[in-house]
């Protein structure tokens, strides 16, 4: 699981800014690894820590697995309060890549840490588990050809938690 130990961070974030260098990448994020960033998915850009659409986050995120709500059968009434009361909080907008579709960072609850999917019909987390740091460096590697819903086996997952 691609979730890192605090003490790899060092390690990994140097990792990350050589591949970032290597790409030619103008990042912004704590001035070193991206406060945003200019292009990532197709054009679309990584948001700022300053505009990041946030969802009131000192409210847990109440979800521990993906949710469709799409194809529930129980009054809409019903479903957007279950919406607004566990997945509408916790959690912070890292990039929009329109038509409904998000990734974002979940801030609280038990999936605090962890970069989540989300889309006008459900949410779920990435493929295995993925922290911002292993969710970023997927993108540095496959950039847009990055598909966040299949398992990876990590180059050196030696600073990941098993």
């Amino acid at each position: 699981m691609p979730v890192y130990e605090a003490e790899n961070y060092e390690k990994v974030i140097k990792r990350i800014q050589g591949k970032i260098d290597a790409l030619h990448i103008k990042p912004h994020f704590f001035k070193k690894v991206g406060n945003g960033c200019e292009h990532m998915f197709e054009g679309c850009c990584l948001n700022t820590l300053e505009s990041s659409p946030c969802q009131k986050l000192s409210e847990p995120f109440m979800l521990e697995k993906f949710w469709l709500w799409e194809g529930d059968d129980r009054v809409a009434d019903i479903i957007e309060a279950e919406m607004e009361n566990e997945v509408c909080r916790g959690n912070m907008e890292l990039i929009n890549l329109g038509c409904g579709m998000s990734y974002r960072l979940i801030i609280t609850g038990n999936c605090r840490g962890e970069v989540w999917n989300f889309t006008d019909v459900g949410v779920q987390p990435c493929c295995e588990r993925q922290d911002f740091l292993g969710w970023f460096e997927l993108w540095l590697d496959h950039q847009d050809e990055t598909d966040y819903f299949k398992d990876y086996v990590y180059d050196d997952d030696s600073s990941a938690k098993g």
